[in-house]
C-alpha cells in the first residue's frame, strides 16, 4: 500500500487558501488538513485562478482539502509537514494549539520567516524539538502573492515567485526542507544558511517605516488626505524616504558586521546592503539602479502599490493611513522592534531604528521603547513582541545557537545552479 503524506495548513488568510489549492493541485494523493478559527466555511476544495499571472499557462489549480478544524487535536495528529500560514503576532498561539500533536520526526515551518519564528518555535516547543527529533524551518518569501476571492472557496494567484529560499533548524536539514518544498510548491528552493539570515535581511521591516516616516513625518494623525493626490508606495517613493531607509540598512549593516566580530564562523553573506538584495532579487525588472530612491521608483516588480489607506467617508475622496496595517502591527513588534534587540545584545547603538518605534507607536495603543530614554518598556506590548527577550534570550550566544550546527560551525551548503 503507498504510503500517504499529510501536510497540516494552519492560518485561514491568503496564504493559506493559495498553499492549499497549490499544495493539493500538484500534489493531488497528499492529505491535506487545515486548522482554521472558521472551519464551517471552507469548502472541501480550494480553487487558484490564475489568469494574468507566471502560472495562467496551468488554467486553474484545485486543491483538495481532507479534514478542516479549528480543534488541533483533529488535524495535527500524523501529519508529516505542518505549514503555518498567517501573521506573525498568531504563530505563537498556533505552536501552542499543536505542540501536543505533533508526531515524531514532523517538519513544522512557516510560510515567511521574519519575525523570530525560530526563537518562537524554541520557546513554545522546547525539549521536544530534540525529544520527537523536530525540524523547524521558514521561508524567507512567500511563494506567491495572492487574494481570496470568496472566503473558504477561491484565491487570485497574482506573482509566484522563481524560486523560494528555505532555512532550517537544525541547519543540517536545510536540503531536505528544500526538497519538500520545492515537492509541495514545484518551485525550485534555494538553501540559506540560517535564521539569522532571514531576521536581519533588510526588507520591509525596514522599507515600510522609512517609507511611512518620510511621508507622514510631519501628520497629526487626523487630518484627512486627498485620495488622489496620494503618491504610490515605491514608485513615487521620495528621497527623505529613500534616506531613511538607507539609515536603517546601515544599522542593520552595523549589527552583521558586530555578529561576524563575534561570531566569525557564522554565515551571514545574504545579509547583503538593501540597493544590493533588491537589484539581485528583481534581475532584468529595474531600469535605473544608479540610486536606492531610483531603484524603488523604477522596479517593475514594485509597481502600482499604494499606501495602506482607508476611506474617511462614502465618497472615498477624502482618506486616512490604515493604523491597523501590518506596517504598524507587523513591522514594528516583529520588525524593528527585534532589529534593536538583537543590536543591544551584540553592543550596537540604533538610533534610527529607536526613532522609527518612536514614532510609530505615536499611532499604536501600545508601547515598546521610552520616548525620553530610547530603552525597552518593560511591559504586556514587549512580551508580545517579536523581541528575542520577549522569549528568553538574554545573550548573543543564546541569539546564534539556532544559526550553528551542533558542532557551533556554519552548515555547507550545496546550491544547483538555478
Amino acid at each position: 500500500m503507498e504510503p500517504v503524506f499529510q501536510v497540516a495548513v494552519c492560518g485561514g488568510g491568503n496564504l493559506c487558501h493559495g498553499t492549499i489549492a497549490i499544495v493539493g493541485h500538484n500534489n493531488p494523493k497528499y492529505k491535506i488538513n487545515v486548522l482554521s478559527r472558521r472551519p464551517e466555511v471552507f469548502d472541501q476544495q480550494i480553487v487558484a485562478h490564475t489568469v494574468k499571472s507566471a502560472w495562467e499557462h496551468k488554467g486553474e489549480m484545485v486543491g483538495k482539502i481532507n479534514k478542516c478544524s479549528k480543534d488541533a487535536k483533529d488535524v495535527i495528529p500524523g501529519s508529516q509537514v505542518i505549514l503555518i500560514c498567517s501573521p506573525a503576532h498568531t504563530k505563537l498561539d498556533i505552536l501552542q494549539q499543536i505542540k501536543p500533536y505533533l508526531k515524531e520526526g514532523a517538519y513544522v515551518g512557516s510560510i515567511f520567516g521574519q519575525g523570530g519564528f525560530d526563537l518562537q518555535a524554541r520557546y513554545v516547543l522546547g525539549d521536544d524539538i530534540k525529544n520527537k527529533n523536530l525540524t523547524i524551518f521558514c521561508l524567507q518569501y512567500v511563494p506567491f502573492l495572492c487574494k481570496v476571492v470568496n472566503y473558504g472557496k477561491d484565491v487570485n494567484i497574482i506573482g509566484p515567485k522563481k524560486h523560494l529560499y528555505v532555512t532550517s533548524y537544525p541547519v543540517e536539514r536545510v536540503h531536505e526542507v528544500c526538497s519538500i518544498m520545492s515537492l509541495a510548491y514545484f518551485i525550485p528552493s534555494v538553501p540559506m544558511p540560517n535564521f539569522l539570515s532571514l531576521t536581519l535581511c533588510p526588507s520591509n521591516q525596514i522599507i515600510h517605516p522609512g517609507r511611512v516616516y518620510g511621508f507622514f513625518k510631519d501628520w497629526d494623525g487626523k487630518t484627512p488626505f486627498n485620495a488622489k493626490d496620494m503618491p504610490l508606495l515605491y514608485e513615487e517613493l521620495d528621497q527623505v524616504s529613500a534616506d531613511e531607509i538607507q539609515y536603517l540598512d546601515d544599522e542593520i549593516q552595523a549589527i552583521k558586521k558586530s555578529l561576524l566580530q563575534k561570531y566569525p564562523q557564522l554565515d551571514l553573506t545574504q545579509i547583503m546592503p538593501i540597493k544590493d538584495r533588491i537589484i539581485s532579487m528583481y534581475d532584468g525588472q529595474i531600469s535605473d539602479t544608479s540610486t536606492l530612491k531610483r531603484v524603488f521608483n523604477t522596479n517593475i516588480g514594485y509597481s502600482r502599490v499604494p499606501f495602506p489607506m482607508i476611506p474617511v467617508d462614502k465618497t472615498g475622496e477624502k482618506v486616512t493611513l490604515n493604523l491597523q496595517a501590518r506596517f504598524f502591527w507587523e513591522d514594528v513588534p516583529f520588525g524593528l522592534v527585534i532589529l534593536k534587540d538583537i543590536g543591544e545584545l551584540v553592543g550596537v547603538k540604533t538610533p534610527h531604528i529607536d526613532k522609527q518605534i518612536i514614532f510609530h507607536q505615536k499611532f499604536m495603543p501600545v508601547k515598546y521603547i521610552c520616548e525620553k530614554s530610547g530603552q525597552f518598556l518593560d511591559n504586556q506590548a514587549m512580551k508580545e513582541s517579536g523581541a528575542p527577550r520577549a522569549y528568553g534570550i538574554k545573550t548573543a550566544d543564546d541569539l546564534v545557537a539556532m544559526s550553528l550546527t551542533t558542532e557551533k560551525k556554519s552548515y555547507d551548503l550545496f546550491r544547483a545552479k538555478l
